[in-house]
């Protein structure tokens, strides 16, 4: 080979060369400002967040999560109870409703003799509990010692059992009050109940705000029971009005929305080996760390957390619309997550964001269940004042109604029918479908029930 021709091979593969660190460069350039550019949105939509007032991280989120200073702390209270709380053995409690394996009776029908005396027994044991229980439920402001800055960690909360206890000695208490016919008694036990519910009704967790809505629900199906065996007078019906109009909260589930997109924010900042242990724990279909690792570093956790955060906002102005809009416009961010590439790893393997128009259509169940039992004390105020039940709901107004309540569900007024002893009041549920009253049963009984049913408070007397 001729020196001038080794001299063009050699110019060649120096032009090949500089040909690709120029790509090199200019690949590198694009890279980072690719990076730059997703770093400043996501900055962007953080920063857009803290300046509408709302925290950012889960250790933002835990002093968000707080009391007026100098408060009494009802979870203080409610917590020492259960030091005090004698649970009884498992064959002990197999005869007990409520907290065993027994059952109730039908709203028509008394307690047995015998499981009057055991669930007596059952409530004398726990008398000390109970009466802090009162205290503590009684109290206006409440903040459980949950550490919100340890991330997902925090749902694992220990005093969702303890309250699960005091709502199930709180009902059975209603119970034996209303067979002893202890009118006030019974009372007074109610509105403890929906206190401890209450006593979660600010803690930013999707988890709390379930375990509320259910605590609530319990409760609704307490009053429902006892109204049914016991006369109330007017005075008391009004008391109890009072505190189911005082106990509804259309913000709670925003509450729970804020807490979810603080603590998803962590999950996409945070170390990639406590994402996996807090998350997912053993799940087979999770790539490898060195694999997330590397999606992180090429700003693709970045990019999907993006996403969460523009998801998290339309969810959260989801629960800030008219009850009856919020169960749609849930739906359509569902929708748009569903619309979202399988390649956004993070957010798909990550964050269930279902579960977040779950907690909306939950909160919204919770204020039905509130509605239908203020709507049903209204309307035994009717029959007490006048012996007979109301034609229609407009006969409840002013007197005893400022207004008939609307459903959460479609924005109509409740419905209301008469039965051949007694009444149904109920609202259409989350299918909004109109199956006329049709209870809910028991999930022992529900093999043989209709596949649909309506949120109901039925009184047979």
């Amino acid at each position: 080979m001729s020196s001038k021709e080794k001299t063009l091979k050699k110019r060649r593969k120096l032009k090949v060369s500089h040909i690709l660190i120029l790509l090199l460069l200019v690949g590198a350039g694009a890279f980072t400002l690719y990076r730059w550019n997703l770093k400043k949105k996501l900055r962007s939509r953080i920063e857009a967040i803290r300046t509408a007032g709302y925290p950012v991280t889960g250790a933002e989120l835990n002093e968000w999560y707080t009391i007026p200073e100098g408060a009494e702390n009802a979870a203080d209270v409610i917590i020492e109870a259960f030091s005090y709380y004698r649970e009884w053995d498992k064959t002990e409690l197999e005869s007990l409703p409520i907290v065993g394996r027994a059952e109730l009776p039908v709203r028509t029908e008394p307690l047995a003799e015998e499981t009057k005396g055991l669930v007596a027994q059952y409530l004398s044991d726990n008398q000390q509990a109970l009466e802090l229980l009162h205290e503590g439920a009684a109290m206006e402001h409440s903040r459980y010692p949950v550490d919100l800055s340890l991330g997902l960690g925090t749902q694992m909360m220990y005093h969702f059992s303890d309250l699960r206890k005091g709502a199930m000695l709180l009902k059975l208490e209603a119970v034996l009050h209303a067979e002893n016919d202890k009118p006030q008694a019974v009372v007074r036990s109610i509105i403890s109940a929906f206190g401890i519910a209450d006593s979660l009704a600010r803690e930013p967790m999707a988890v709390s705000q379930h375990v509320r809505v259910d605590f609530q629900g319990f409760v609704v199906s307490s009053l429902e029971y006892v109204i049914n065996r016991v006369e109330l007078t007017d005075e008391q019906l009004v008391e109890l009005g009072r505190v189911v109009t005082e106990t509804e909260d259309t913000k709670a589930v925003l509450w729970a929305l804020v807490g979810g997109r603080c603590l998803g924010i962590d999950i996409f900042k945070g170390p990639v080996s406590l994402i996996l242990d807090a998350v997912v724990g053993d799940d087979d279909s999770i790539p490898p760390v060195p694999v997330l690792e590397l999606y992180r570093d090429l700003g693709l956790a970045d990019r999907d957390a993006i996403i969460y955060i523009d998801l998290m906002n339309d969810y959260i102005k989801a629960a800030k619309l008219p009850l009856c809009q919020r169960q749609k416009a849930a739906e359509i961010v569902d929708a748009k997550f569903k619309a979202t590439s399988k390649t956004h790893i993070w957010l798909y393997k990550f964050m269930p964001m279902p579960v977040f128009s779950g907690v909306i259509n939950m909160g919204t169940a919770g204020i039905a269940h509130l509605r239908t039992a203020r709507l049903a004390l209204a309307i035994q105020r009717y029959r007490l004042a006048t012996g007979n039940l109301p034609d229609t709901l407009a006969d409840l107004v002013p007197t005893y109604l400022d207004t008939v309540p609307k459903d959460p569900f479609d924005g109509r007024s409740l419905r209301y029918e008469k039965l051949e002893t007694g009444f149904v009041v109920y609202s259409v549920g989350e299918d909004r479908r109109d199956d006329g009253g049709t209870e809910r049963l028991p999930t022992g009984k529900r093999k043989k029930a209709p596949s649909s049913w309506d949120i109901t408070f039925i009184v047979e007397r």
